[in-house]
C-alpha cells in the first residue's frame, strides 16, 4: 500500500494519532521519502553498502521504515521491538525526519538518555555514522568537561543515566545534568533501555519525567519493559503520557493487577507455647486482574496500543530475516574440588532446614543460593592461588574455543568478576586473543575501542562480558554465545543472546550454549525459566521468571535438592 508521509509539525494531535495507526497496519511504506540527513550511502572503502562495515550507512528495512514513520507521526510513544531488530536505526531515521521538517536544530534540540555502557556504542558512534550532518555531543568526562561540551552548538546530546539524574544521600547530594539541560531549548527527549524506570520513585525516573514535561516529543525504547510486574510498564509509560491513558498508579493496580498476596509470619496454633511461627499467605485486594479477566486484558491492550509499538521476530519478515536461535543446554559434572565444596554447602543447608523448620530468613537463603551459584560457576569467585580457576564450565568452554569453533568468534557471558579474570587468564595461556567488557573498565571510550576491535579485528576471537553486555550492544559478528552463568530471568537471558541474534547478521543461526552444573541447584533452572509469567503472557506473550516469588525456604530447598 502506498501512503504519503505528511509533515507532522503541521498536523493536529488527533490527525497524527489516526495517521500513526494507519501506518502501523501497513506492511511497508513505498515510496519511502528520501532523507537528506540520513546516511544510506557506502563508505569510501566500499562500492556498495556492506552490512558488516561500521562506516557504511544502512538501508532501512520494511519494519524500520514503518517504525520510524510511526514515531515521527505519532504522539509520545514507546518503541518496544524485540532485541536486535534495529531500534537505534529507527530512532536515527525519525530524528532525520525531524531535522528535515525543521523540528530538530539549535532552536529545538534532542537529548538521548541511555545506560552508561551505551553512551558511545551504540549511541555516539551510530548517530555520527547515520546522521553525519547533524551536530552530536556525547556528554562523558567529568563535570567541567561536560559543561564545556554543553556550551557548544550541539543539536543532539547523548547523556548517561548516571550523570543525567541527581543523587541525594545523607552525606552528599548532586543535582545531575538534568538541571542544566532544562536551561536549553530541548524539545525532543529519548530514553533508551533504562531499567531504573521500572520504579517511578528512582532519581532517573523523576529526572526523565521532569525533562519530558518541557518537550514536545518524547520517545522511549526498551525490548523488555515488563519483566515481572505490570507496574513496570506503567512506570515506563509515564514520560509518554501513561498516566493520562492508564490513570494513577493506585487506580491502575486496583483495576488491572487484580488481587495480590504476601507471606507473613504468624503463630502456630498447634504449639501450646506460642513460640513457633509459620508462614501464611494472606490475600490483598479483590477482583480479577488482566491475567484472569479477558475483558480487562482486551481493554488494557486497547489503552496502551496508541503508546506502544512492539514487533517480535515473527512480525519482522519480507526483506529481512532475524537469525534463528538454536538453544543448546549443556549439562556438566562438577570437577572434584567443586563437588566437594557444593556437598559441604548441601549438608549445611539440609541441617539448617531440619533445625529451623519453616523459619528461614531471606538473607540466609540468599547467601546459600549465591554461594552455590559461585561454586557452580568456578572456584575463582571464592578462592585465590593455584587451582583457584577450577571450573567444569571453563574446561568445556576452552575445549569449544580450541576445537569445534577454533576459527570463529564467540561471546561469553560470566556473571562474577573474579571468574571473568580467571577465564581471561585461561584464554591468554592458550594464545586466544580477546577483550573484556566488565565493570573493571569504566572508561567509555576504551569500551568502545574494545568493541570495535572485537567486531573488526579477525585475530580478536572472544569477548568475555558480565551484565555490561546485557543490552544496547551489537555483537552480530559472532554466532556463538556461551552462557556460563544463569540469571533467573528469561527476559534478561534473551537480551544477552540478542546481542548476536540481530537484524543484518550474516549468520542464519545463532547458537546459545547454556552451561548448567548437574546435581546442583542448577538442575531446577530450566524448569524455572520455562514457567510462564502470567502478566507478560497477556501483555507481550513472553515467558518470565517467577524466581522472586520463591520463599526463603524454597530457595534453601533449591540449593539442597535441586528443586523447590
Amino acid at each position: 500500500m502506498t501512503l504519503a508521509l505528511p509533515d507532522a509539525a503541521l498536523m493536529s494531535r488527533d490527525d497524527r494519532r489516526k495517521y500513526a495507526e494507519r501506518i502501523r497496519r501497513l506492511e511497508d511504506i513505498q515510496p519511502f521519502p528520501g532523507l537528506d540527513w540520513f546516511n544510506s550511502e557506502p563508505c569510501d572503502r566500499h562500492e556498495s553498502l556492506n552490512i558488516l562495515c561500521r562506516r557504511c550507512g544502512i538501508r532501512l528495512r520494511k519494519h524500520q521504515r514503518i517504525g520510524a514513520s510511526w514515531m515521527y507521526l505519532g504522539l509520545p510513544d514507546l518503541l518496544s521491538d524485540t532485541m536486535g531488530s534495529g531500534k537505534t536505526a529507527q530512532i536515527c531515521a525519525m530524528l532525520a525526519m525531524c531535522k528535515q521538517n525543521g523540528e530538530l536544530g539549535l532552536h529545538n534540540r534532542a537529548v538521548i538518555v541511555c545506560r552508561a555502557a551505551a553512551v558511545w556504542d551504540p549511541w555516539g558512534n551510530e548517530l555520527k555514522r547515520l546522521l553525519p550532518g547533524i551536530s552530536v555531543f556525547v556528554a562523558d568526562g567529568d563535570k567541567d568537561q561536560r559543561l564545556r561540551g554543553y556550551m557548544g552548538n550541539w543539536e543532539i546530546a547523548v547523556v548517561s543515566d548516571r550523570t543525567f539524574a541527581g543523587a541525594h544521600g545523607s552525606k552528599q547530594s548532586r543535582e545531575g545534568d538534568v538541571a542544566l539541560l532544562e536551561s536549553f531549548p530541548v524539545g525532543i527527549l529519548i530514553y533508551d533501555d533504562l531499567d531504573a524506570l521500572r520504579n517511578h520513585l528512582t532519581e532517573t525516573s523523576i529526572a526523565i519525567n521532569r525533562l519530558a514535561a518541557q518537550c514536545k516529543r518524547v520517545h522511549g525504547a526498551h525490548a523488555t519493559p515488563t519483566q515481572k510486574q505490570l507496574k513496570e510498564l506503567w512506570c515506563f509509560l509515564q514520560p509518554v503520557g501513561g498516566r493520562a491513558a492508564l490513570g494513577s498508579l493506585d487506580f491502575f493496580e486496583a483495576k488491572y493487577s487484580g488481587p495480590s498476596s504476601k507471606t507473613i509470619l504468624t503463630r502456630d496454633r498447634s504449639d501450646p507455647t506460642g513460640r513457633r511461627r509459620v508462614r501464611k499467605k494472606v490475600q490483598l485486594g479483590s477482583g480479577g486482574g488482566i491475567t484472569t479477566n479477558p475483558r480487562k486484558a482486551a481493554e488494557f491492550r486497547a489503552k496502551i496500543r496508541p503508546l506502544v509499538l512492539r514487533r517480535t521476530a515473527k512480525d519482522i519478515d519480507g526483506d529481512v530475516a532475524m537469525p534463528a536461535v538454536q538453544y543448546n543446554p549443556v549439562f556438566l559434572d562438577l570437577n572434584p574440588r567443586q563437588r566437594t565444596r557444593y556437598e559441604e554447602l548441601r549438608r549445611g543447608t539440609l541441617r539448617r532446614l531440619k533445625e529451623t523448620g519453616e523459619v528461614v530468613s531471606k538473607a540466609e537463603a540468599a547467601a546459600a543460593f549465591n554461594y552455590g551459584w559461585q561454586i557452580c560457576s568456578g572456584l575463582a569467585a571464592l578462592d585465590e592461588g593455584p587451582g583457584a580457576d577450577d571450573s567444569c564450565k571453563f574446561d568445556w568452554l576452552m575445549n569449544l574455543l580450541t576445537g569445534d569453533i577454533a576459527d570463529e568468534k564467540a561471546v561469553c557471558f560470566v556473571y562474577f568478576r573474579k571468574n571473568v579474570a580467571a577465564l581471561a587468564q585461561r584464554l591468554k595461556a592458550e594464545g586466544i586473543d580477546g577483550v573484556l567488557m566488565w565493570s573493571g573498565e569504566t572508561d567509555q571510550r576504551e569500551r568502545a575501542r574494545r568493541l570495535a576491535r572485537f567486531r573488526e579485528d579477525p585475530e580478536c576471537r572472544v569477548l568475555v562480558g558480565t551484565t555490561t553486555i546485557e543490552a544496547s550492544l551489537n555483537l552480530q559478528v559472532s554466532r556463538h554465545v556461551a552462557l556460563v552463568d544463569t540469571i533467573l530471568n528469561p527476559a534478561r537471558m534473551s537480551q544477552i543472546v540478542g546481542r548476536c541474534a540481530r537484524v543484518g547478521s550474516q549468520f542464519p543461526t545463532v547458537y546459545a550454549h547454556h552451561l548448567l552444573a548437574r546435581g546442583t541447584q542448577e538442575d531446577a533452572y530450566l524448569p524455572m525459566l520455562r514457567q510462564e509469567g502470567e502478566i507478560a503472557d497477556v501483555v507481550w506473550d513472553e515467558k518470565q521468571s517467577l524466581f522472586t516469588t520463591l520463599s526463603p525456604r524454597e530457595i534453601m530447598r533449591l540449593v539442597a535438592y535441586g528443586k523447590f
